[in-house]
């Protein structure tokens, strides 16, 4: 009798202080604000992080020259990624080629060209790797996905029945990617843009975010007309959000849409299994921001006959800059895990940076001197244990490397 009492207050006790210390633990997660929400886990950080970790980039290798050999100037849009071994593969997009360099930037050997045949390009991606190591680049123009391995050679290709931009491979082959639609009714032009999880054969089997937008065409050549088309669509790219999407080493896919500060990560099957927040205070778009955009848009059009100075002069009058800017540009991911936001750039100057760590808390905030030129949503990468970006110096681009040190910073010390 006398062991079973002992053994029920045992039992008392221990689940006395299991409950004790589960609330504990439930109160302690509440206060660093993770919590359920059905099967997601939700990470809603606050505007300063727990500590004061920040990146040291210190650049180690440029690839480029405004001047002289072909191998080494590029065109004004410019992306790149590196192999495992540090080689750098890096597409040209306005000379539709790919050019390889060593781990010290030696030139190796270029291939792919402008047109229709195999191993040619109209409009190139971003060059990744697929699990066989090989090199895959999506042309959105030719609809199709062309492979080649390390060396150039040209393997095979595989059409995308329809036009695909930012496009990966997971490691089953199935596709992350957006597939956008464009369709008229009448003189609308009705514009949708979904993000998903792709079969092998392009069918939707998880769909992660849909984009909906629509343009009224203009009726005849009026200019007025045409300037109000125009200044309606340079309104909705003018410092809107847009879609960020990459997959992980481990098929994990972060998505973010940045009207908030909020990036969703996925299973390889596309369930959602996070949501990692932040609570911010909005960047205003300033004047320069919108003399900045203004100037870049005026040159890209100028090539075009059709984009009259007085055309160019009435759209951008009419154009609608919103008040602040997104919530960040874009993001990736190290090697440990760390999630990097890029929140801001200032040109020519510093880029502000967010880090959080494996568990989505928010850990440190800073400005590196690292630019955030890029295609697509990698504007900086992590590889190697070194990271890499795209830097444009006196309107020339050049390829950059950095080497890079994690620090935390204590009473505003290392």
């Amino acid at each position: 009798m006398k062991n079973k009492i002992n053994s029920f207050l045992f039992l008392f006790i221990a689940t006395f202080l299991l409950i004790k210390y589960s609330s504990k633990y439930t109160h302690a997660e509440g206060t660093d604000r993770i919590h359920r929400s059905d099967d997601v886990v939700v990470v809603s950080n606050p505007k300063t992080p727990e500590s004061k970790m920040r990146i040291v980039f210190t650049e180690e290798l440029s690839i480029g020259e405004a001047e002289g050999d072909a191998n080494y100037m590029f065109g004004n849009s410019v992306g790149f990624n590196t192999d495992d071994e540090g080689n750098f593969y890096v597409a040209d997009y306005d000379n539709h080629r790919i050019l390889k360099y060593d781990t010290e930037g030696k030139h190796l050997l270029t291939f792919g060209r402008e047109g229709q045949g195999p191993g040619e390009f109209r409009v190139l991606s971003l060059p990744r790797f697929d699990k066989e190591n090989n090199l895959y680049i999506t042309d959105s123009l030719n609809q199709r996905i062309s492979f080649f391995d390390k060396d150039g050679n040209y393997l095979r290709q595989m059409r995308t029945q329809g036009r695909y931009l930012n496009l990966f491979i997971n490691s089953t082959g199935f596709f992350i990617t957006n597939k956008s639609d464009a369709n008229m009714e009448g003189n609308v032009q009705k514009l949708t843009s979904t993000y998903g999880l792709f079969d092998d054969e392009f069918n939707l089997l998880a769909e992660l975010y849909k984009d909906e937008f629509e343009l009224t065409m203009p009726a005849g050549r009026d200019e007025s007309a045409i300037a109000d088309y125009f200044a309606k669509a340079w309104s909705r790219m003018a410092f809107r959000p847009a879609v960020r999407l990459i997959l992980a080493d481990n098929d994990f896919i972060y998505l973010g849409y940045p009207d908030k500060y909020e990036i969703n990560v996925y299973s390889p099957e596309g369930t959602l299994l996070k949501k990692i927040t932040r609570d911010y205070d909005p960047i205003p778009v300033s004047d320069k921001d919108k003399d900045d955009f203004i100037e870049r848009m005026r040159e890209s059009l100028s090539r075009t006959p059709m984009f009259t100075d007085d055309l160019i002069k009435k759209a951008f009058q009419k154009t609608k800059f919103p008040k602040y800017k997104p919530a960040y540009q874009s993001f990736t991911l190290m090697e440990n895990g760390w999630l990097v936001v890029i929140v801001d750039s200032v040109e020519d100057e510093y880029t502000f940076l967010d880090i959080f760590n494996q568990d989505g808390k928010y850990i440190g905030n800073f400005r590196a001197p690292v630019p955030a030129e890029g295609t697509f949503s990698l504007l900086l990468f992590f590889k190697n244990g070194k990271a890499y970006c795209v830097a444009n110096e006196d309107d020339y681009k050049f390829v950059k490397r950095y080497s890079i040190e994690i620090q935390e910073l204590k009473d505003n010390k290392r």
